[in-house]
């Protein structure tokens, strides 16, 4: 009898598993008309030993641009042009980058994203860039949309034509004004000034600090200073995220930085300043932070985040691997140099009351995700609960044991 249940429970399991429809199918570049490759070619000028972000990618936007309902897609390219991607329907693609004047002349091009900057009901492309490290030549471009499937670039008039170390941006009405205001991230390189004390965080450095500009009646005046938005040399920058994490109305910021440098974690004052408290709200943020994102995970009405850092899930490549610092460094990060503490793992934060958040990301199994860049939640599979999408990857791991001994010799 217990056999004949054993081989009942085994049949059934096995046509259930055949009857379960695939979540998600990819069909192919020739069939949508998506043919955009990122491709990276390294030489002796531009490789990951002079620009420690070679591998970090390039942008992605997406929202309906001519307003028929359907999502179209902006790709930015380090290497190659940036392309736009008008949506047909029926998951067809139509490429419009040179039509629509959108490919962009910078060298090397990385975060983007969509707003609707001048309030004339269209989108339009903001897409960032790295200037002025190793020649790469540029600045970040702001296409205006046209209303005909053609922009026009006019960063320079708008007043957000940058020439640093951009990484990405995002798009807030951080005063309530009505109009779209905008936080531009930027990440730090190694140099001996990037190394020090955190109050260096407080030396405004224009190549790699992070910028908030306020959307002035079309024209953006950078207050990052009077805001109170830190903009030092050791600000590695590469994630953003923007909600009302303390519910009074007004978004607040979280920024993600990479190596020794603090997240920050801006609350909006609701007088045009912010104030970084990442300490009292934060037990201990990811050490070398990367992509995040938001969401209420546990429909308790406030928004929870992730943070994403590159803990191997393989155990050949974690002990190979550079890993948190031993308890004599760590002390003299937060003791002697003024840094939180930091582990080098994803965390995830639920947040309790508007104030302060558990971290849980290895309680809910999302610690290990390897070399991970960017975190997105959505519903995929419609059953009210938010799931969790994490791209990863590099071809060469700059943290590997073998390759820091040879670059420290």
């Amino acid at each position: 009898m217990n056999k004949f249940f054993s081989l009942l429970i085994l049949g059934l399991s096995i046509v259930s598993c055949k009857d379960e429809p695939e979540l998600f199918l990819n069909p192919g570049p020739e069939k949508t008309g998506v043919t955009f490759k990122n491709t990276l070619e390294a030489t002796d000028d531009m490789n990951i030993l002079d620009y420690l972000y070679f591998y970090n990618g390039g942008g992605l936007a997406i929202g309906d641009i001519n307003n028929d309902g359907l999502p179209d897609i902006y790709f930015s390219g380090n290497q190659v042009k940036n392309q736009l991607y008008l949506n047909k329907g029926n998951l067809k693609f139509e490429d419009i980058t040179e039509k629509a004047g959108v490919a962009g002349n910078s060298d090397w091009n990385t975060g983007a994203v969509m707003g609707d900057v001048n309030g004339d009901g269209f989108l339009d492309i903001y897409v960032c860039a790295v200037v002025g490290l190793n020649g790469l030549d540029g600045y970040n471009e702001l296409f205006i949309n046209n209303g005909d499937g053609t922009f026009t670039e006019r960063a320079a008039a708008y007043g957000l034509d940058l020439d640093t170390y951009s990484s990405s941006a995002a798009f807030l009405d951080y005063d309530l004004d009505g109009d779209l205001d905008i936080y531009i991230l930027n990440h730090a390189v190694h140099t001996q000034s990037s190394f020090g004390k955190a109050d260096l965080r407080y030396e405004r450095n224009q190549q790699t600090g992070d910028r908030l500009m306020r959307n002035d009646n079309g024209v953006f005046t950078d207050v990052s200073e009077e805001a109170g938005i830190y903009g030092g040399i050791n600000g590695y920058g590469l994630g953003i995220a923007v909600a009302d994490f303390n519910l009074d109305g007004y978004p607040d910021l979280y920024i993600g930085n990479d190596f020794h440098e603090d997240d920050y974690y801006y609350i909006n004052n609701g007088d045009g300043t912010f104030t970084e408290n990442l300490k009292n709200h934060f037990g201990h943020p990811s050490r070398f932070s990367m992509g995040s994102d938001v969401a209420d995970l546990n429909h308790d009405g406030r928004p929870d985040l992730i943070s994403l850092d590159m803990l191997p899930q393989d155990e050949n490549v974690l002990k190979s691997s550079e890993g948190d610092d031993n308890i004599q460094t760590q002390r003299l990060r937060t003791d002697r140099y003024g840094y939180h503490y930091q582990f080098t793992r994803n965390m995830l934060f639920i947040n309790r009351d508007g104030k302060d958040y558990q971290e849980t990301a290895l309680l809910s199994g999302v610690a290990a995700t390897d070399w991970s860049w960017s975190a997105l939640f959505a519903d995929f599979n419609q059953d009210m609960q938010q799931d969790l999408f994490i791209s990863n990857g590099i071809p060469k791991r700059p943290n590997d044991l073998d390759y820091i001994k040879f670059v420290s010799n």
